[in-house]
């Protein structure tokens, strides 16, 4: 017979102790933690640091060069020879048949006279045939006059004399005692380009109307000037007439390349941004 060793207790059913570990719960320890109440903070004044200013950037954009316009002494001497003369011829086409010889106001135009015997244009037969064309170029000088005006109007209200070579003006070195002629008065910025333009525009319709006087007359079979000898067409014709040629037409060509000038440089200037 095997003996057993005795033990205090009893041992449970096992199934008695799993039920028991299930029911009982697993006890939880929680930490109850009290709020302090927190006392307020101070506002701390912290200055400002003012901002660093900024370097300047460069810009790539090259500087931009106003528009200069330097008219010579010549060309403004021309104008101002010119535009009285203008004027009377104006005055005498559009105040026909007043102005006439046997009219009212003849005596002001008295050397026209004489040159409606020579360009009978300007004679009673062209008015008499009422020809539209000497009366259209009197129109067309009244206008023409007022652009010139507005033009000089500009350059001497705007403008500085200066010492320098004018724009299309003879070398001062080869002008001699008439070296100031070739100096310029110079305009800037869009005043300049205003006149620049305005000048370039009146001086090619001088040209182009003298050129299509002309260009009618020959046209014509010269009928109006065919019964004049050689030397009374030079004489009195001829200076009149070729004069509103060739300085318009050099007008033209210094306004234009001025104008090309100027255009050259912007496209140069839009190329090296």
């Amino acid at each position: 017979m095997v003996a057993t060793r005795n033990h205090p207790k009893e041992f449970p059913d096992p199934e008695t102790a799993q039920a028991t570990a299930q029911e009982s719960p697993r006890k939880r320890t929680t930490r109850t933690s009290t709020a302090n109440n927190a006392s307020p903070t101070k506002a701390v004044f912290q200055p400002q640091t003012p901002a660093r200013p900024r370097a300047p950037t460069l810009s790539r954009t090259p500087p931009q060069l106003g528009w200069s316009h330097t008219p010579s002494n010549f060309t403004l001497l021309w104008l101002a020879i010119s535009l009285p003369l203008v004027i009377w011829d104006t005055g005498y086409v559009l105040l026909r048949p007043l102005s006439m010889p046997g009219g009212s106001l003849s005596k002001i135009w008295y050397p026209y006279g004489m040159y409606g015997t020579v360009d009978y244009v300007y004679g009673f037969k062209a008015y008499n045939a009422h020809e539209g064309w000497t009366a259209a170029q009197g129109i067309s000088n009244a206008f023409e006059t007022a652009a010139y005006m507005v033009y000089l109007y500009m350059v001497y209200e705007y403008g500085e004399q200066e010492p320098r070579q004018g724009s299309g003006a003879p070398d001062k070195s080869a002008m001699g005692q008439l070296r100031a002629l070739s100096e310029s008065r110079t305009v800037t910025g869009r005043v300049a380009a205003f006149a620049t333009l305005l000048g370039f525009g009146t001086a090619l319709v001088t040209c182009f109307k003298t050129v299509l006087y002309w260009v009618i007359e020959a046209c014509a079979g010269f009928a109006n000037i065919g019964h004049n000898d050689w030397a009374t067409l030079i004489l009195f014709w001829g200076p009149m007439n070729f004069a509103w040629i060739v300085v318009p037409g050099y007008l033209v060509y210094v306004f234009g390349k001025e104008i090309l000038d100027g255009l050259e440089s912007a496209t140069q200037s839009k190329k090296s941004r």
